[in-house]
């Protein structure tokens, strides 16, 4: 008893020291009396330093060009160009550089570096998988709903990987409708055959919240030889034989239900030739689908793309193919309509990111792409509904951050497939000179085409010293040439090279052979 008290006495004592001793070092610790310090706004983070150590003189057209331009009947009105050493204050070449221009494709390098620095090469859309209904060992007793947000590249084995992952999750009957929520983006009426008449062409398809294969449906052109035919290309015999050995068969893949069309196909025993990818789609005054052309017997099986569903039918179709190949069940059909309060979220898909596919938006020159991120860009900038409109104001507001002038220029849908866009030479040039010194450089160049390696400059400089040397963007319309990016040259220069020819003359290779000249001149500078 007598140790029980002295023990909480001494702890007693022990406790009464421990407090003012803990309150001294407190009250004198600097930190009690330090004035609390204000924080410094530090300065946003800037591009990087340019050392303008090269001294250059602006020379005038060179005499290669002038000479070609002569050759082909080209005035030199026609022709902007704006070259410049990164190193040196003031460009080597600057003509008609201020002349607001069509720049056809190389408008993309504006829609995608906007995009770059507003969303970041990270940046990845989603589509969102929602239940409306129990699910209930695997059955949907209720309607399935699918929400896109923009993705530029939901292909076939993307879609398919998201509709698989449907199953590993346990669902494999759906017992309602298929929903298609498009409402993310905001989009006018779309004449697909207003820029050239083709209106089943790829390139002049709506863009889409929820946009599968890029709207294209893989037609596959089959050859049906006849008996007589096949016996006589087994017996290889070398007479010349006569024309139609037998039919054409024509399968669309997604399939389309209730499908009809006229096949004016004509096999025939020629070689291959690229015109026999070229068949012509065109619909009569009912609007029955007629296809028609040569095909030829050594073409042997191709697939030929080409626009012919609305974007929520063309997703239906292949998510019931897809489903259905995964031994799914889907009792229902397809709806249009939007995810709504007490939908339950099932799954998300998340796409390649966005440093990703301007690779491919660039190096391939992808219209649909394009038009896909303009939209995007103002939806995440201005809030949803995404819409044209949003998206120009978006662009030139990231460009006006960047000190770039954009006095005249006209984005239209971002892509250059467009007879109203238009930027100068010069500002073109500003751009990719703010786009080298930019924390985004290294994913942004890496978007561009190497000549003589990749894209669309895969087949220019092939065996030349220029080859590898440049990240260049092409653009080619109707009487509209251009090309966009940088050189690192012979002697080490990094140059940037604006080429825009506008007129009549610019088809038959023209273009091309001016844009040639100019490289090469600027390749020795």
């Amino acid at each position: 008893m007598a140790f029980n008290k002295l023990w909480l006495s001494y702890q007693l004592l022990r406790y009464q020291l421990t407090v003012p001793l803990f309150l001294v070092f407190f009250l004198c610790s600097p930190a009690v009396f330090a004035k609390k310090e204000k924080k410094v706004k530090k300065p946003e983070p800037s591009l990087a330093q340019t050392h303008y150590d090269a001294k250059q003189k602006q020379v005038a057209l060179p005499k290669s060009l002038t000479d070609l331009l002569k050759k082909y009947k080209v005035s030199e009105d026609n022709i902007s160009i704006y070259i410049r050493d990164l190193n040196a204050a003031s460009p080597i070449l600057e003509h008609n550089a201020d002349k607001l221009r069509k720049p056809a494709s190389t408008m993309k390098i504006v829609t995608t570096y906007a995009a770059l620095k507003e969303l970041g090469p990270n940046y990845s859309w989603r589509t969102e998988v929602w239940l409306r209904g129990k699910l209930k060992n695997g059955i949907l007793d209720g309607d399935l709903i699918l929400k896109g947000f923009g993705d530029p590249f939901l292909v076939y084995e993307n879609y398919w990987k998201l509709i698989k992952t449907l199953r590993v999750k346990g669902l494999r009957e759906i017992h309602g409708d298929v929903i298609i929520d498009n409402s993310y983006f905001d989009l006018p009426a779309h004449d697909p055959a207003a820029f050239d008449n083709k209106p089943f062409r790829i390139y002049n398809v709506q863009a889409s919240p929820l946009m599968f294969n890029f709207q294209a449906t893989r037609f596959l052109f089959r050859p049906v030889l006849k008996e007589q035919e096949l016996k006589k290309q087994k017996k290889k015999s070398k007479k010349k034989r006569k024309a139609s050995p037998g039919k054409v068969e024509v399968v669309p893949y997604p399939k389309i239900n209730d499908f009809g069309f006229v096949n004016q196909l004509k096999l025939t025993n020629g070689r291959c030739r690229k015109s026999h990818y070229r068949p012509k789609f065109k619909k009569d005054k009912k609007g029955k689908l007629i296809i028609k052309g040569n095909y030829s017997a050594k073409c042997k099986q191709q697939f030929i793309l080409r626009a012919v569903s609305n974007p929520e039918q063309h997703a239906f179709n292949a998510f019931r193919d897809f489903w259905l190949d995964l031994n799914g069940v889907l009792k229902g059909g397809l709806k249009k309509g939007r995810v709504s309060t007490g939908d339950e979220h099932f799954h998300v898909y998340s796409s390649p990111t966005l440093g990703e596919q301007i690779r491919l938006i660039n190096k391939w020159s992808n219209n649909v792409m394009t038009k896909q991120l303009l939209l995007t860009l103002g939806a995440k900038k201005f809030g949803a509904p995404g819409t044209f409109e949003k998206g120009r104001k978006a662009v030139l507001q990231s460009l006006t951050v960047s000190d770039i002038n954009t006095s005249g220029i006209r984005l239209d849908n971002g892509s250059g497939l467009s007879r109203f866009s238009q930027i100068s030479a010069k500002q073109m040039g500003k751009l990719l000179e703010t786009a080298y010194r930019d924390a985004y450089m290294p994913e942004f160049m890496a978007s561009l085409s190497l000549p003589g390696v990749d894209g669309t400059l895969v087949n220019r400089f092939r065996k030349d010293d220029l080859r590898g040397r440049s990240h260049l963007k092409t653009g080619t319309l109707d009487f509209v040439t251009a090309i966009a990016g940088f050189m690192l040259n012979r002697k080490g220069k990094r140059l940037v090279i604006v080429i825009q020819h506008n007129g009549k003359k610019t088809g038959g290779g023209r273009g091309a052979k001016i844009q040639n000249a100019l490289l090469r001149w600027s390749f020795e500078q």
